[in-house]
């Protein structure tokens, strides 16, 4: 170790990440339990531990490998030196001892070094190291998933509040839409309830191939064994990401310096019947004097729940799947190895594959879906240190995701049909980009990012149908982009301005390039400003977009020629001529948003933190295919007038018919005549509707030391949402949120835990507001519903961090077996309950086990 002084140059950093730091202070002595004002904006953990012994008058010993490049929380709030050490230390896995005015840092072993210590801090929500965010964003930690008995990373994004259960996630049933369709059983963020595109999903800050059809990731093939953190960032981001970060980015950050080995498993069943689930995996790292590596595989499978385990699903045949039987393996690798002194290399690989069997139908025509869904993807990145606290990185990434499906439909009586193909999903990547210093502030330097990059999305779908190909396109998009950040830093507590304590202001503009589609910039602007420590006001505003999904453009399309008066739109051989289905020239959507809050963190009460924010989305030119049902309401109701040519060219006519999938086919029992043609109603997926989305986020958290290891903390968290979509501007706007198979005007989830050295005993309770179920002559209204869920965690052999050595867990959801409420269907194939907002497992209960070897 070396002793420096707290007078020593600015180079004080260098020394404290280079070898161990003493920090000597000559403040006045006072006894280990006087309490302190402590104003520290530091994020870097060396830094702010420095700065507590200086406030205090203390001296800290800290091994550099340990506190190096950690980022914690701002600390404010009156306390002992003892309390504020272990409110920094939090998490870390360090241990901390205190005597004679010195603290003591250690490392229990190499295991509880932090899961980033030598690699780049990454801030969701910002490409700017330390920038602090002024948007709202929610952390779940590898801790607080496991806490709570959730097995994979989609079972826990289901569970916060801003997330749809509905789109691409298992369970989800028939009759509830097209968006709702559940392709292959992945797991896809849902941010809003505005579609899996429409929220972002990154791994460690790199994009993902796209699952199946819809344009989201299957965040579920991530193992939670590999998890530090998951952090989502609710609100518009495209300035900083691009497409698709409309509703928000959700980015999965992996554990980095681990050393050792750890495995874990947990077997379970739902009560009533079915969903036998079993659980495992294992997870390994090492470390080197250049480097490291990390290494986690899972397996899970849990077998199906069909409709005769279920009293409410007694509509369905006996046999039909309400939660499909599924099979996953999944492996990730991650490593770091320094070059040089200034230069690092990381990769992060990631696969996985999955199978799943859902029978639906009915017992005289049943269908077996049986996909088959594998993902590989792998980033590299090259990090240079260029001098004068700039970093330069050159990154790219190449992705596939397979999703092959098999669908045999077996009549009763014939001979079984199969249905075969793949959506077949490619992404390609590569991006340079710098950080750093521009000049100094009075709150600290301000600070840029800058960069450009190349990205390339091909799709490849086939469509066999009894051994004849039906359908098929292979097509691709790519993308040049450049971008740019600045945080500007005005104000820090440090500075003493009454009235403004902290205000710093950021923002940041993307261009990106879709060559024959559009050209799209999105800027955003963000504020933070905080009165007096104990409260801090937050705003953003920023444009977003989304390009259309491949699906979306190049999934073939039907021509229809129809007699005009059928509807009403002529008379004797006039005719007209529908399409329906895919549309190559479809454009990207756009939106609006703006997001204002607020975060209060009571110096009195050091522990509690109570946040909100109110957001108001316009989204406008939402992909849709604009006339649900019969075409017959385009003639008959005038707010579809805008959709209707009624004096359409032969040339476009010409144009629609040769790009048709099979072609014109021909419904009028007379040959086609361009000049009988008095109506075109284009029904393919058009950019024409507009979703206005507006609401509340709230959370409170609270934690009580109790002393000798002793805690207890309680989290609630909540969202209030208003949604509603028009298809064009002439007709009124529907309601989304609170209607059937749509997320609820609220949600809710609150935690309480109790932890000691021995035991972790947590309760939660998830509740889901009441929805109107408006697709009849009568609204029914569908009741809310909660759940409470029991976490119960034994160490039997204490281990290093926050990694027990042997461990047994006990877990039970939805303690009270609430069952959903069962709803009118429009066919005998239909779920009978909303699929998207209620699940069929029910009351579930599950042991565990977990060893540190």
């Amino acid at each position: 170790m070396r002793e420096l002084s707290m007078t020593c140059s600015p180079r004080w950093l260098a020394s404290l990440l280079g070898g161990a730091c003493i920090l000597l202070t000559a403040m006045p002595a006072a006894a280990q339990e006087a309490r302190y004002d402590f104003e520290i904006s530091e994020t870097d953990l060396g830094a702010a531990l420095m700065a507590v012994a200086a406030r205090a008058g203390w001296q800290v010993y800290a091994p550099a490998e340990a506190v190096s490049s950690r980022r914690v929380e701002p600390l404010r709030g009156t306390m002992t030196v003892e309390h504020a050490v272990t409110r920094l230390l939090s998490g870390t896995g360090l241990r901390a001892s205190f005597s004679n005015r010195t603290i003591v840092i250690t490392m229990p072993d190499k295991a509880a070094l932090p899961a980033d210590a030598d690699a780049p801090i990454v801030v969701t929500g910002s490409l700017i190291r330390g920038a602090e965010v002024a948007a709202p964003v929610i952390r779940l930690s590898r801790e607080t998933i496991v806490a709570a008995g959730q097995t994979d990373t989609g079972e826990a994004l289901r569970a916060i509040p801003q997330n749809f259960a509905g789109g691409q996630n298992p369970g989800v049933g028939t009759g509830a839409g097209l968006i709702n369709t559940n392709v292959n059983s992945a797991a896809s963020a849902n941010l809003r309830g505005l579609g899996p595109d429409a929220t972002l999903t990154l791994l460690n800050g790199h994009r993902l191939p796209y699952d199946s059809a819809f344009g989201g990731v299957d965040i579920s093939a991530i193992p939670v064994a590999a998890l530090e953190r998951i952090e989502v960032v609710p609100d518009g981001a495209s300035a900083l990401y691009g497409s698709d970060a409309v509703a928000g980015v959700v980015n999965v950050i992996l554990r980095r310096n681990y050393s050792g080995l750890a495995t874990s498993a947990q077997v379970g069943a739902a009560t009533d019947g079915g969903y036998s689930r079993q659980q495992a995996d294992v997870v390994g790292g090492t470390q080197w004097s250049s480097g490291g590596a990390m290494l986690a595989y899972d397996y899970a499978h849990n077998s199906a729940i069909s409709a005769d385990q279920r009293n409410y699903a007694s509509s369905l045949d006996t046999r039909a799947s309400l939660y499909p039987e599924q099979r996953r393996h999944a492996a990730l690798m991650t490593l770091y190895q320094d070059l040089g002194e200034r230069l690092t290399f990381s990769m992060d690989v990631l696969y996985s594959r999955r199978t799943s069997r859902t029978i639906g139908g009915t017992a005289s025509s049943r269908y077996l879906f049986a996909p088959r869904v594998t993902t590989f993807s792998i980033a590299p990145e090259l990090r240079l240190e260029a001098g004068g606290d700039w970093n330069i990185k050159l990154l790219g990434a190449f992705g596939r995701d397979r999703t092959r499906y098999h669908t045999t439909f077996t009549p009763s009586g014939s001979t079984p049909t199969v249905t075969q193909g793949c959506y077949c999903n490619d992404a390609t990547s590569a991006e340079v980009n710098a950080t750093g210093p521009l000049f100094a502030l009075a709150g600290g330097p301000a600070r840029l990012a800058i960069g450009g990059g190349y990205r390339d999305n091909g799709m490849s779908f086939t469509r066999v149908v009894g051994g004849t190909l039906a359908q098929a396109f292979d097509v691709s998009r790519h993308s040049v982009y450049g971008f740019g950040e600045v945080f500007l830093p005005f104000v820090a507590s440090e500075n003493g301005i009454a009235g403004i304590n902290r205000l710093s202001l950021s923002a940041a503009m993307r261009y990106e390039d879709y060559p024959g589609m559009a050209h799209v910039a999105t800027p955003r602007l963000g504020l933070i400003y905080a009165p007096v420590r104990d409260v801090t006001l937050k705003a953003s505003w920023t444009r977003s977009f989304k390009a259309p999904t491949l699906y979306q453009q190049y999934v073939g399309y039907q021509a229809y020629l129809l007699p005009a008066a059928a509807f009403g739109a002529g008379t004797g051989a006039q005719t007209v001529l529908y399409t329906s289905g895919g549309n190559p020239v479809l454009k990207p959507e756009r939106a609006r948003s703006w997001t204002a809050g607020f975060v209060i963190s009571p110096a009195a009460l050091p522990n509690l933190t109570f946040e909100a924010s109110y957001f108001d989305i316009r989204y406008r030119g939402r992909v849709v295919q604009p006339i649900a049902g019969s075409i017959a309401a385009a003639f008959t109701d005038p707010a579809y007038a805008s959709l209707i040519d009624r004096d359409p060219a032969a040339g476009r006519l010409s144009q629609l018919i040769e790009g048709a999938q099979l072609g014109l086919q021909n419904f009028t029992g007379r040959p086609y005549d361009p000049a009988a043609v008095v109506a075109l109603v284009d029904n393919r997926n058009l950019n024409v509707a507009i979703q206005h989305i507006k609401g509340v986020d709230a959370s409170f958290s609270w934690r009580k030391d109790l002393g000798s290891g002793r805690s207890l903390t309680a989290n609630l968290a909540g969202s209030w949402l208003d949604s509603g979509q028009q298809v064009n501007a002439a007709l009124p706007e529907a309601d989304l949120a609170g209607t059937l198979f749509n997320p609820p005007k609220f949600r809710g989830r609150g935690s309480v835990a109790y932890q000691s050295r021995e035991i972790l005993a947590s309760a939660y309770v998830n509740y889901t507001g009441a929805l109107a179920d408006r697709r009849f002559a009568t609204p029914v209204r569908i009741a809310s519903q909660a759940t409470v869920d029991l976490a119960l965690r034994y160490t039997a052999i204490a281990g290093a961090g926050d990694e027990p050595g042997l461990a047994l867990s006990l877990v039970v959801n939805n303690i009270a077996n609430k069952k959903p409420q069962i709803i009118r269907t429009t066919g005998p194939t239909d779920t009978p309950y909303d699929s998207t907002n209620f699940s069929p497992i029910g009351r579930f209960v599950a042991l565990g086990v977990s060893r540190r070897w």
